[in-house]
């Protein structure tokens, strides 16, 4: 191969992960959305077996996270009482640092919580995962179920 055609091929590679990069992040030129479309969307369902797991006291946490099981939440949304199914919206109301926008790839996570303080998931908790994570924001159709107990 000519030196030229393989410098060529090296810049195309180079150009093609950095689009990637952007795009990951929400940054991509001419991929500004609306700003309603800063919003995630859906309903939380329960495995019906896992539903008896369930006690008046639980809450219900919309946890969104960077994807690759990023230690800190982006936002989070707390639901006191949850009778399922629940519908929820996170926008960039619901970020965890004020002034921040809701924006590139996110993994959505619900977990039913048993004593009622946001942190890592503790035994009793119980948890579920949007099917197609990782998704952006402006989905509008998040349908996680409950399926998983810690």
């Amino acid at each position: 191969m000519k030196t030229e055609t393989i410098r060529t091929l090296g810049m195309a590679g180079g150009i093609i992960a950095l689009a990637g990069i952007a795009a990951w992040m929400g940054l991509a030129h001419g991929c500004e959305q609306p700003q309603s479309s800063g919003v995630i969307a859906g309903h939380v369902s329960i495995d019906p077996e896992l539903a008896g797991k369930v006690s008046p006291t639980d809450v219900l946490f919309v946890i969104v996270r960077r994807p690759g099981n990023a230690p800190r939440p982006l936002a989070a949304k707390r639901i006191d009482h949850p009778q399922f199914p629940v519908a929820f919206e996170i926008s960039s109301k619901d970020m965890m640092m004020e002034g921040s926008e809701l924006k590139g790839m996110v993994d959505v996570i619900a977990r039913v919580d048993k004593d009622g303080v946001a942190g890592p998931a503790q035994p009793g908790d119980l948890e579920g995962r949007f099917d197609k994570n990782p998704t952006l924001p402006g989905s509008t159709n998040v349908e996680i179920v409950i399926n998983k107990v810690h």
